[in-house]
């Protein structure tokens, strides 16, 4: 792509509106090309810096707006757009477990459990603490009656995590479903 690349028009169809809205949004590509506008490097006032000192990776801001954009969709119910988006950032081979939690969720609501397990495993060989991983992982574990290594991943979410978040409370009924299943 050349320099001064423009944003790319998208046009999809929204659940509740009427024909195409065309969305304008800057694709990896536009974003990483583009050059950031200039900043003035002089040192601010008494020499220290401000915000507007340093300038923002464009890479770093192009993975981040589109991490957004792909968390926006899955809220949105829009999960295959948010699959694509997902599975584009874990090709980029970036070590960033929200990606890889993310589309192992979709994979996981898609029930391709081999997929999503793969993904869960890969974010927490990133971020062994990612807690929404580890409840995934164990709930795939337990469907496959691998209760023993499904109640560590459970028990081990419920000790990181704070008592008031809702994946804590899920990994809860999960043990319960699993020592109920392990003394039948």
């Amino acid at each position: 792509m050349t320099r001064g690349s423009k944003p790319v028009e998208i046009v999809y169809y929204p659940k509740k509106a009427r024909g195409p809205v065309p969305k304008r949004i800057q694709t990896v590509e536009t974003l990483i090309t583009e050059e950031p506008p200039e900043v003035d490097r002089r040192p601010s006032r008494k020499g220290r810096k401000t915000l507007t000192d340093e300038t923002v990776d464009p890479a770093e801001q192009a993975f981040v707006d589109l991490t957004r954009l792909g968390h926006e969709a899955f809220e949105a119910g829009r999960a295959d757009e948010a699959r694509v988006i997902f599975e584009s950032l874990v090709a980029l081979g970036r070590r960033d477990p929200f990606a890889h939690t993310m589309l192992g969720t979709i994979l996981l609501g898609g029930n391709a459990l081999d997929g999503a397990l793969e993904q869960f495993e890969a974010a927490l060989a990133i971020d062994p603490d990612d807690l929404a991983a580890l409840v995934y992982r164990g709930e795939i574990r337990l469907s496959r009656r691998k209760v023993a290594r499904a109640v560590e991943d459970l028990e081990r979410a419920v000790a990181l995590g704070h008592a008031s978040d809702p994946f804590v409370a899920r990994a809860r009924k999960l043990l319960t479903l699993a020592r109920a299943n392990r003394t039948s």
